[in-house]
């Protein structure tokens, strides 16, 4: 009880004294490539073998927009979405469609804008593939071949917003959480080897924003966006 009346409160005082909401869909597009760890360590055998692969994602972003003075702000934002992570090797290839859920922490002086962010991706279902052939998984089958189904994520991205879209350039590091289960050499070599997937993705994103609520005092968040409409 004493948590969610100081957490309300927080709330409620971030609300008092942000000057606006806003609604963001960012398409994020990425290149990724994938490693393996074996009991903590690195697998140099298998991450040798890694592949870049395409990855794509929907994320909607409801944020706050603090406002430190004249085209300066703040902002704290929610994501949530959907994101597909594709782990591609020489022989094999693991895909996961996921319901990521995080945070982020973004500066934005004038125009540009700098951030950080982070969550975790729940696999819902998924893709194996090894040459032509490939296997259709539902979460029943990737729980049954897969141990920890979650993959947490950290991610550092710059770029321009213009009020209403933006474009920024990003990092994402995968930390090696998802873990392969052991006795599944029959199912294919992409499970002949115990171990944790992780991945760097470098990509782009882009962003349309729409304003929803002003709170306090004239924001000059709209000023500008008037200004730049006559």
């Amino acid at each position: 009880m004493k948590k969610s009346i100081i957490l309300i409160f927080i709330m409620t005082s971030a609300l008092a004294y942000s000057h606006s909401f806003v609604m963001s869909l960012y398409v994020p597009l990425a290149g990724s490539r994938p490693s393996f760890y074996q009991t903590g360590i690195i697998s140099d055998y298998l991450t040798e073998q890694a592949e870049s692969a395409f990855e794509v994602g929907v994320i909607f972003q409801p944020s706050i927009y603090f406002t430190i003075d004249k085209l300066h702000y703040i902002v704290l934002g929610a994501d949530f979405g959907w994101y597909r992570d594709t782990f591609q090797f020489q022989e094999f290839i693991h895909e996961f469609d996921s319901i990521i859920t995080g945070l982020s922490l973004e500066w934005r002086p004038s125009i540009f804008q700098i951030g950080i962010g982070g969550g975790v991706k729940f696999p819902l279902s998924g893709k194996y593939s090894r040459g032509n052939n490939y296997t259709l998984l539902d979460y029943k089958a990737l729980s049954s071949r897969f141990n920890n189904l979650v993959i947490p994520y950290v991610k550092l991205y710059t770029g321009v917003n213009f009020f209403l879209v933006s474009l920024s350039f990003y990092a994402n590091f995968d930390i090696p959480t998802i873990q392969i289960k052991n006795n599944l050499a029959s199912l294919g070599e992409g499970y002949k080897y115990i171990g944790k997937l992780a991945s760097v993705d470098i990509g782009a994103q882009i962003g349309v924003h729409l304003p929803i609520i002003e709170f306090g005092k004239k924001s000059d968040y709209y000023d500008i966006r008037n200004r730049i409409k006559r």
